[in-house]
């Protein structure tokens, strides 16, 4: 029973395709940080990802093939971050990261690392390559940054100011 418990509480908090955390955990972390810079102070940076030229593969190769592709870009990104750091995918393409410990100079460096991991992900399928990229937007999680969903949304136009800019 006790085995069974576990695996049911980790499914409700986890990504069934990518093992990351789901959006509601995620949601219920981001809301806890929020809490945490408004009492204690301190600053985390939360990054919104999403990725470019996904939905190709899923036409070309199929959703086999782009299930398989997410796979890879979770590792991807637990690979990139320090073990501090939370990564949780969102939905479809789209994934989110906090850098706890992150000055908020480490942002931009820690965005630019994923991107280039991403790009350079060799992935193969049925013998055809497919190169995807990530667009990624900023935003502080910090006293006076309002609610979870305003940093969310500040982030989300930041990347897709970021995807439109190229």
């Amino acid at each position: 029973a006790r085995a069974l418990q576990r695996q049911l509480a980790y499914a409700a908090a986890h990504d069934a395709l990518t093992g990351l955390a789901n959006r509601s955990s995620f949601i219920r972390t981001m809301e806890e940080l929020v809490d945490q810079c408004r009492l204690n102070g301190g600053e985390h940076q939360f990054m919104f990802v999403d990725l470019d030229h996904f939905k190709a593969v899923n036409d070309t190769s199929g959703h086999a093939a782009g299930d398989a592709l997410l796979k890879r870009v979770a590792d991807t990104l637990r690979n990139a971050l320090g073990p501090e750091d939370i990564v949780a995918r969102l939905g479809g393409d789209e994934f989110a990261v906090i850098l706890q410990s992150a000055a908020p100079a480490r942002g931009p460096t820690a965005a630019r690392s994923i991107i280039d991991a991403i790009r350079n992900l060799n992935f193969v399928w049925d013998g055809g390559p497919h190169s995807i990229g990530a667009s990624i937007g900023l935003a502080p999680i910090r006293a006076g940054c309002g609610e979870v969903d305003e940093i969310i949304a500040r982030a989300d136009a930041a990347c897709y100011a970021a995807k439109a800019a190229g």
